[in-house]
């Protein structure tokens, strides 16, 4: 992964599964509800819930879109 990532760890069982989100790759996309449905398809194998993990991660890249956003003067 060349961009910022975001890495999300949950156990199952012994077993630790690890998933990295791309998230250059999401703040390239123009809508929080395609960059949730990516979300969505990148966790489709975590059986806990997700919504309130995918919701932080949308406001935590609002702001950074925010702050790269050059402001006009």
């Amino acid at each position: 992964m060349g961009g910022r990532g975001y890495a999300l760890t949950h156990r199952e069982g012994e077993e630790i599964l690890e998933l990295e989100i791309d998230v250059d790759e999401l703040l390239d996309t123009e809508s929080d509800d395609t960059r949730a449905a990516r979300i969505k398809e990148q966790l489709v194998d975590c059986y806990k819930p997700t919504e309130a993990f995918i919701c932080g991660l949308l406001d935590k890249i609002w702001g950074m879109q925010k702050l790269s956003t050059p402001q006009k003067k």
